[in-house]
């Protein structure tokens, strides 16, 4: 066994006591983090994760305007796969987005190069929960909340715009029409939704569990603990914000950046659905940090 592997089980281990030791805390968190996906998190995300993939099991892109087309195609290097795949990620958000990604490049439809790129570039959170979760249910104002959506659709378009020359523009590339049955779609789409949502719940507790840990151990303040739980959670990060006594422009900037970055929680979801692990963490890290 190797030095690495050993720290690994030792770090867990001490997880492990932590949480022993801590079981009140982690009974409250966990009941916390359940309430916050059933609220919160479940109701974003489950409808746009459902209708997503009935777009595309039923050929959303055969729909879309060509001048659009063209445009995506001379500015951004599209084919038509990745710009379909462009175009949805904006529909249901991250970590949805992921998940299509990955049917993709299982597919053929798309490159590891092209899978990479797109990933570093479609982490842009559901626009249900920015601007009703964000802009009303924490500012209690549905301006700010398309201001979070503006703001996050242009940088989007930058980070597309960056990674352009990673993509093949083929537009002989077809996607594969299928003529399936729209009861057939809705079905395996709702299936294959509340999957990957039981994944998503299951990191999105894990994380809650060591957010507490943190803030219990080392006895943060209101602005630290939110800040630490936005980069580690940023459901719950963004949620502290309602009651965090600073400056408004402050909280818009904290959300704005707790959207963008996505938490090292749905970092690891979106990471989890691509079983490609040939793509690299690091490149998509730094894309999180502007």
């Amino acid at each position: 066994m190797n030095k690495k592997n050993i720290i690994i089980i030792y770090i867990f281990i001490i997880l492990e006591l932590l949480i022993l030791f801590n079981s009140n805390i982690i009974i409250k968190s966990v009941n916390s983090s359940s309430l916050m996906f059933i609220k919160k998190i479940f109701p974003s995300l489950f409808p746009t994760m459902v209708i997503g993939n009935i777009l595309i099991k039923s050929n959303v892109y055969l729909i879309i305007p060509k001048k659009i087309k063209a445009f995506l195609f001379k500015k951004f290097n599209f084919s038509n796969s990745t710009m379909e795949l462009f175009i949805i990620s904006l529909i249901t958000g991250s970590p949805s987005s992921a998940m299509y990604i990955n049917n993709y490049l299982n597919s053929g439809l798309i490159n590891k190069k092209e899978a990479e790129a797109l990933l570093c570039s479609t982490h842009f959170i559901n626009p249900l929960f920015i601007v009703a979760g964000v802009g009303v249910g924490v500012f209690n104002n549905v301006k700010i909340g398309f201001v979070l959506f503006i703001m996050l659709f242009i940088s989007t378009l930058i980070k597309i715009y960056l990674n352009k020359n990673n993509f093949k523009n083929s537009k002989k590339k077809i996607i594969n029409i299928k003529n399936t049955n729209l009861i057939t779609n809705i079905t395996s789409s709702i299936k294959e939704s509340i999957n990957a949502l039981l994944l998503i719940f299951g990191i999105v507790v894990i994380f809650n569990i060591l957010v507490s840990l943190v803030s219990h151990i080392l006895d943060l303040s209101e602005l630290s603990s939110c800040v630490i739980n936005g980069l580690l959670e940023m459901t719950g990060g963004i949620i502290k914000l309602s009651n965090l006594n600073v400056n408004i422009y402050i909280k818009i900037f904290l959300a704005y950046y707790f959207l963008n970055f996505g938490g090292l929680c749905i970092q690891m979801q979106s990471m989890s659905m691509i079983d490609n692990k040939k793509i690299r963490y690091l490149k998509y890290l730094i894309f999180r940090l502007f």
